[in-house]
């Protein structure tokens, strides 16, 4: 029988607009405890602003036509600014950055306050959960010998700042406007892609820390606790940190673990299993109500095309085919 996903993660939307200079400054402080010196802005120039977030993952836009000089405490987060227009100047400890048209800017270290200032910009920022960040470039919860640093907080190329703005285009777009039912764990999906994404564009001094016992606890037991864990909660939100946990090692254990004995990966395998359910439900499926594109969104599964070719991999038709009794 097919386990049908019972809870949601509805995004949130919310949009701010106004003339006035103080209300603009007193609304930037309330939500971002920010300390602000502001100029009047330009006549008939309003002050805007524009917040879609999904629990931690957020993106927001800001526009305001006056100069302003702010402090902020550390983030606890990990922020990437696309200056759309404008310039900012940016201050983290040691390091100045100035960013202009078209520039991306990692905001600061995630763990150190920072301040700086705004010329007339429009801005474009991403939020990402700090944690989620830590875990793909291999520091999991409780094993963290050293902070999360940039080692530059600009692009490592043009290419892949422009690989960041389609990455983020494709969530706004195609992912945080998704509906609330059935998106959760696309959106969990995404801020995996986000943060992987970030971590591919802007270098940080984050390496896995190998442990020596990790060889030793790569055992076919290590495999079957995970796999048990895995195919029990299909539809949570977890990812390697969280099955590794679950079975008792690292997570650089448990991926030496399922290359040794699977020949795949921790992740793979929950791609596997929630194919198989979504293969469930299809076969349950009426077609004159349901359609793949719903049933793929509530696997997990966000990108139809690669969805229907796994399929078809896995079950030799194409997933239109299987809803449709064929």
């Amino acid at each position: 029988m097919s386990q049908q996903p019972q809870s949601t993660t509805p995004s949130r939307h919310s949009s701010f607009r106004t003339t006035e200079v103080d209300v603009a400054r007193d609304w930037l402080r309330a939500s971002y405890g920010t300390s602000l010196r502001m100029r009047s802005p330009a006549s008939h120039s309003p002050f805007r602003y524009a917040r879609t977030s999904v629990g931690a993952l957020s993106l927001s836009t800001l526009a305001l036509p006056t100069d302003y000089a702010y402090a902020t405490d550390p983030l606890g987060a990990v922020a990437v600014t696309h200056v759309v227009g404008g310039r900012m100047t940016r201050e983290c400890k040691d390091d100045v950055t100035t960013a202009g048209p078209g520039d991306l800017l990692a905001i600061s270290q995630p763990h150190l306050p920072y301040a700086g200032r705004v010329y007339g910009a429009e801005l474009r920022a991403v939020t990402v959960p700090l944690a989620l960040v830590k875990e793909l470039a291999g520091h999991p919860a409780g094993h963290e010998p050293r902070p999360l640093r940039f080692t530059r907080f600009t692009p490592v190329s043009a290419a892949m700042a422009a690989h960041w703005k389609r990455t983020v285009d494709y969530a706004e777009t195609s992912v945080l406007a998704l509906p609330a039912d059935g998106a959760r764990l696309v959106v969990d999906a995404l801020a995996r892609l986000l943060a992987a994404t970030l971590l591919t564009v802007f270098p940080t001094d984050a390496r896995p820390e190998p442990v020596l016992a990790d060889t030793r606890d790569a055992t076919s037991e290590t495999v079957r606790r995970a796999a048990a864990f895995i195919e029990s909660h299909p539809l949570a939100e977890i990812g390697l940190a969280d099955m590794a946990a679950a079975a008792g090692v690292t997570p650089r254990a448990l991926q030496y673990a399922f290359r040794r004995h699977l020949g795949t990966t921790p992740t793979a395998h929950l791609r596997r299993v929630r194919l198989a359910l979504a293969h469930e439900e299809l076969i349950a499926a009426d077609p004159a109500r349901d359609t793949v594109t719903a049933v793929a969104h509530r696997w997990g599964f966000h990108h139809q095309s690669r969805f229907a070719a796994a399929y078809r991999a896995a079950y030799g038709v194409l997933p239109r085919d299987t809803l449709a009794g064929r």
